[in-house]
């Protein structure tokens, strides 16, 4: 469970930056991520947020998932296989609320682009039942989600269209007072600010090693950067993982 608030602060289009540590606590470890932490939430594509929230009651387990996907494609030296990465999200929606279906339907969606990339994970089942839980779940998802999800998407694209006809047509009065025209997307503004990582995010703890001080902090929920550079100075009692931008 989260034993920590999440602290974010927007950073441009679509991403947001820990500014206070998030701690998750597992059954053998703590996940710590560190403040400048990237991340947008869950990724999840409009037709599908009638349903789905990015944000909201699914942000502290979004982050953790960035977080623990990110250190599970790193090229060499990963200590989380992606199966458990994935596993780690859908306990962490079900800690923070989110019903069975929610859930399932989450879990299929970054286990589906796992899988895509080939990267099954040597946790868990076997392939193949890997595979036919992934198919159940799809098939779960298409009764209970399709029919919306088309009419959701039918909206948006009508909504699209109907953003450059307005913005097409303001935009000569927006010259004339000097100012600029918000294009829709493609067209819109993009982000201009580039992420600059120089010390490692995401800290794994095990229980076992845990400094005392440092888990008195965790359970009055008050940990601090500071108190991480203090009380974790070298890393070497745990594991750290760099944030993969």
């Amino acid at each position: 469970m989260f034993r920590t608030p999440l602290h974010v602060a927007h950073v441009d289009q679509k991403d947001w930056r820990l500014t206070k540590p998030l701690v998750w606590e597992g059954e053998w470890e703590f996940f710590i991520i560190r403040p400048d932490f990237r991340t947008d939430f869950a990724s999840i594509p409009k037709p599908v947020r009638w349903l789905l929230d990015n944000a909201g009651r699914n942000a502290e387990a979004a982050v953790l998932h960035d977080a623990v996907w990110r250190e599970s494609k790193r090229k060499s030296g990963s200590r989380i296989d992606p199966w458990h990465a994935d596993g780690v999200f859908r306990r962490a929606l079900r800690q923070t609320g989110s019903p069975a279906l929610t859930r399932a339907l989450m879990w299929f969606a970054v286990r589906a682009a796992a899988t895509l990339s080939g990267r099954f994970g040597k946790l868990g089942p076997s392939v193949p039942a890997k595979v036919l839980q992934l198919v159940a779940i799809l098939l779960l998802g298409v009764v209970a989600a399709l029919g919306p999800t088309l009419i959701a998407a039918v909206g948006l694209i009508l909504y699209w269209v109907w953003s450059w006809v307005v913005a097409v047509a303001w935009s000569p009065i927006e010259r004339t007072r000097g100012t600029e025209t918000n294009w829709p997307w493609p067209a819109g503004p993009t982000s201009g600010i580039e992420a600059v990582v120089s010390r490692e995010l995401l800290v794994i703890v095990d229980k076992k090693v845990m400094p005392d001080e440092l888990g008195e902090l965790i359970a009055r929920g008050e940990v601090e950067d500071d108190d991480l550079d203090r009380l974790l100075p070298s890393s070497g009692a745990v594991e750290a993982a760099r944030q993969m931008i």
